[in-house]
């Protein structure tokens, strides 16, 4: 039985290094060219397991935004409602900074997360986004059914800071910066 049992764990170890292992999906920069303008916007992407994206992108005006998008083949989000995001166990919500609804579309849901000013940002979401463990995000669908979708933040702070500049601080409400 000895015998056995170590052929066994010989066989074990062997497989180790090639046995799939499920890792968060990883924060890349992509680029992205308004056809109409050439101008050239460096976005923090993310795709997870199910085919949901995540954008985070600083506009020209200074304005730093979030995209949550879905593939059509997932299904359409339903007409004006806009998602409800929450980072690990905080607070949901699901409206953009100063209140402000979401921008909808059937494929996508932008939210402003805030708006830079001599190279500061107060925005708790950000500051949330770039240091907490995974946002998730539900809605609801066009055909009136409900999903939920989360997305691993490691290694957002790293690319967030590389797109947004870094010498940008972000400030909490509460006056805390990363």
């Amino acid at each position: 039985m000895h015998g056995k049992w170590s052929i066994a764990r010989r066989v074990i170890v062997l497989l180790l290094p090639v046995w799939p292992i499920a890792a968060p999906a990883a924060w890349d920069i992509v680029t992205h060219t308004d056809t109409d303008t050439a101008t050239q916007t460096r976005v923090a992407y993310t795709e997870n397991g199910e085919g949901y994206s995540l954008e985070i992108y600083r506009d020209g005006s200074g304005a730093i935004r979030s995209r949550f998008g879905t593939r059509h083949s997932l299904g359409r989000l339903a007409e004006k409602t806009c998602p409800t995001y929450q980072v690990d166990d905080r607070k949901p919500g699901n409206r953009s900074i100063n209140d402000a609804a979401c921008i909808s579309h059937r494929q996508w849901a932008e939210f402003i997360l805030g708006y830079i000013d001599n190279n500061q940002v107060t925005s708790t979401l950000l500051h949330n986004m770039m240091n907490g463990n995974k946002v998730t995000f539900r809605f609801i669908l066009e055909n009136g059914g409900y999903a939920e979708t989360e997305f691993s933040l490691s290694g957002s702070k790293r690319i967030l800071t590389d797109i947004l500049g870094r010498q940008l601080v972000v400030r909490t409400d509460n006056g805390f910066t990363n």
